[in-house]
């Protein structure tokens, strides 16, 4: 039975991969693949437990550490990292990711891409730029999540027809960056902390599976000045938080994050949320019953890893995907053409 599941997860995962937007008729395909597994895996367990065959921990080489350092070593090309005291992973200062600033479209991306997040983008002005925090929580494939990004604008809107009409943000630089922390509850539990000093604040759970609806976070950001933390509280103001969600004190700006107050993207309707949501958790199941053998996370990866090579590069490729940033070869030219004529 194992095997059998080995096998299929395998094969479910190299669908996944080369199928890089979910079309319905795939999704259900995936359904229906992973029910007959689970259901022959409760037929076979319902006949007794001297049948089940239990992996050995020899399965698994390398110290605690060595499987530590190899997994962050995976994970370093996709800009993340994993924090083994609080079984989580996260973003690191210098990903991939920052090069590719925000506009719109990622968000309109997600929900194509197995991820069910709630996006709640606060914009304000400050200084004589566009300034934009957002925050997301949800399901990101495989992993339940959040994040933390703030960006800023120095140039004029975009106005591409057919394409994207609005502002590209940046990411800030490095003396922009300010000190940010979320605590993370699902259902009122809590899950995990962050703080950084950073631009990108984040956090996701492997194989935990939710609802944006369970998730909740308490955020707390460190602005510049008293000024930019009241600018941005007007932009909370603006998109609809009220005084029980908020606060402020000196340039410190406290934010309860619960259910999102501005208009969610509109690839996020209830047939692909269902769609998507049932093949999420379809992957969870799957990889927590093929690594129940074992205890903690760096072992289930570094068996995941020797058994099914195409679930493990799925998983270290988690939060956003490249394609999502693809959306950027659209404005690129745009935006060169905005710098040549800056520095005219």
């Amino acid at each position: 039975m194992k095997l059998l599941v080995i096998i299929n997860s395998s094969i479910l995962w190299s669908l996944y991969i080369e199928n890089k937007v979910l079309v319905i008729i795939g999704t259900l395909l995936l359904l229906f693949l992973v029910s007959i597994i689970f259901r022959i895996g409760k037929k076979r367990k319902s006949k007794g437990k001297d049948e089940e065959v239990v992996r050995p921990i020899t399965d698994i080489t390398g110290t605690n550490q060595e499987q530590l350092e190899a997994l962050n070593r995976d994970l370093k090309p996709f800009g993340f990292a994993y924090d083994e005291t609080q079984d989580i992973f996260y973003s690191l200062m210098d990903s991939w990711q920052r090069k590719f600033g925000y506009f719109r479209l990622y968000d309109e991306a997600c929900a194509t891409f197995s991820m069910i997040i709630d996006c709640e983008p606060i914009y304000f002005r400050y200084k004589g730029l566009k300034w934009m925090i957002e925050f997301w929580k949800g399901q990101y494939g495989m992993t339940t999540g959040g994040e933390v990004g703030i960006y800023y604008s120095s140039g004029p809107d975009l106005n591409i027809p057919g394409v994207f009409n609005g502002t590209f943000y940046n990411c800030v630089k490095d003396e922009h960056r300010i000190n940010m922390s979320f605590a993370f509850h699902k259902n009122g539990e809590l899950m995990f902390t962050r703080s950084d000093y950073h631009w990108w604040l984040t956090g996701f759970k492997l194989a935990e599976f939710s609802h944006p609806a369970e998730l909740t976070m308490d955020i707390i950001l460190d602005l510049y000045d008293r000024e930019m933390a009241e600018a941005f509280v007007d932009g909370l103001i603006e998109a609809g938080y009220s005084e029980s969600e908020y606060a402020i004190r000196g340039r410190r700006v406290f934010v309860h994050f619960d259910k999102p107050h501005t208009q969610q993207p509109f690839t996020r309707n209830s047939i692909t949320e269902y769609l998507m949501q049932r093949n999420n958790k379809s992957f969870c199941d799957a990889y927590n019953y093929l690594t129940e053998s074992y205890v903690n996370t760096l072992d289930k990866l570094a068996y995941v890893k020797l058994k099914s090579p195409h679930m493990y590069n799925q998983i270290v490729r988690m939060g956003k995907p490249q394609q999502i940033f693809d959306a950027y070869d659209s404005v690129k030219g745009y935006l060169d053409k905005q710098n040549i004529n800056k520095e005219e």
